[in-house]
């Protein structure tokens, strides 16, 4: 195999590998506002708008492993 097949294939790899562990953990912005809708509801009032950007940030951010924790407004932690 000549060098600059190796060094293609090494780069290659290399991007597939970057891929992968850049879509690790958060959810993209709509499967985000999917599940904050469930979570926080209808965004009618400044406590629940704050309640609602915490959810995007955590879900955004760790995915399924956001935790949702038990308040008023509901409060969300990224462990």
């Amino acid at each position: 195999m000549s060098k600059n097949r190796e060094s293609s294939l090494f780069v290659a790899a290399l991007v597939a590998v970057a891929g992968a562990v850049s879509g690790c953990g958060g959810y993209d912005a709509e499967k985000a506002r999917e599940v904050c809708a469930e979570h926080v509801g209808d965004v009618t009032s400044p406590g629940l708008a704050a309640s609602y950007a915490d959810c995007m940030d955590c879900f955004q951010e760790c995915g399924s492993r956001c935790a949702v924790m038990e308040s008023a407004p509901p409060q969300f932690a990224c462990p």
